[in-house]
């Protein structure tokens, strides 16, 4: 498709996404498409109406089918993030419209994040902060443990987990994974023992950090008998998404020390409200999503899904693709 005119206009852009580097889709888009055809508009929601011909999302506005039916002339969403689980894919890809993803845009900061999250707990590094702030000088009251030989679990194996269990491992910590849908030879590949059931991971790692994407099958995939499973005295770290976690269990587990602490960068509900059970759970550190973040990984973010809608729109194939469209739109 090119951007022809419709209806009379120009072909619109949308970009829902309150974090959005506007100037960074706009260059990338006029890469592939000349500027005088696109209009650009950052929104706070997702639009609807005649003329919307791509469409930029964030993790933080969530879109449904009944918007989808509103969105006669939509060709391309582009999600500004790794996850696509805030938007219908499935839907999207029977209604004839590509949906593509930012993922590996901040690869690196959030193998740093993880690891920077794990190695606190493990030092102890925020309790004891915690601690000296309230008057106390113990640090036998945290007892931090020694990095070297911790034995570090990945639920997940993709981009993130192998950037993770690259750093771990030059850490000295023996890395082990459990991801039924990567094949055994990119374990190897990576020096990381492969572990077949999930449990068995659990049960066998002082340390499980949580590298999953947020599907029907992967909600509350961490609930009270996993973490049950998991050494007394472990730690864990969810960088993934909140709902992945059974955040009940958590509590319990934290409460009776099953587990000794928990990094928790995601959370069921972002941002929490001030009642939120979350802010109350005892040895965690919570962090507002924030292990995405820096300057380059957010330019990189939205120059990559402007030219995924540039690319859609100039009639080329995208990278980053999560869904192909049964078939093309009638223009």
């Amino acid at each position: 498709m090119s951007t022809e005119h419709i209806g009379g206009a120009p072909a619109r852009i949308a970009l829902a996404d309150p974090f959005a580097d506007l100037e960074a889709v706009r260059t990338a888009l006029g890469d592939a498409l000349p500027q005088a055809e696109v209009r650009l508009d950052q929104v706070d929601a997702i639009p609807h109406g005649p003329g919307i011909v791509g469409l930029l999302v964030g993790p933080e506005v969530p879109m449904t089918a009944e918007d989808l039916a509103l969105l006669p002339d939509l060709r391309v969403i582009a999600v500004t993030s790794t996850g696509h689980d805030h938007v219908p894919v499935e839907a999207a890809r029977a209604a004839g419209i590509w949906v593509t993803s930012s993922a590996g845009y901040c690869t690196n900061e959030v193998a740093d994040h993880t690891l920077a999250l794990g190695v606190g707990l493990l030092r102890g590094t925020v309790d004891l902060d915690r601690d000296v702030r309230s008057g106390i000088w113990d640090v036998e009251r945290v007892r931090p443990r020694r990095i070297a030989g911790t034995r570090w679990g990945l639920v997940g194996f993709g981009r993130i987990a192998r950037a993770v269990a690259e750093q771990a491992a030059a850490l000295s910590m023996p890395v082990s994974a459990w991801d039924p849908k990567v094949a055994p030879e990119h374990f190897e590949k990576a020096g990381v023992r492969r572990v077949a059931n999930l449990t068995d991971l659990l049960a066998g790692t002082d340390l499980v950090s949580l590298h999953i994407p947020l599907t029907p099958e992967t909600a509350d995939l961490i609930g009270a008998a996993e973490l049950a499973a998991m050494p007394t005295g472990s730690f864990l770290v969810n960088v993934s998404r909140g709902e992945i976690l059974d955040h009940a269990a958590l509590t319990a587990a934290l409460d009776s020390g099953q587990l000794k602490g928990a990094a928790l960068d995601t959370l069921p509900v972002e941002p929490p409200a001030a009642d939120d059970p979350a802010l109350s759970l005892k040895s965690t550190v919570l962090n507002p999503h924030a292990a995405w973040y820096s300057d380059e990984a957010k330019r990189r973010a939205y120059a990559w899904a402007g030219a995924a809608v540039g690319a859609v729109l100039s009639g080329g194939r995208p990278d980053g693709v999560v869904a192909e469209p049964s078939h093309r739109r009638q223009r």
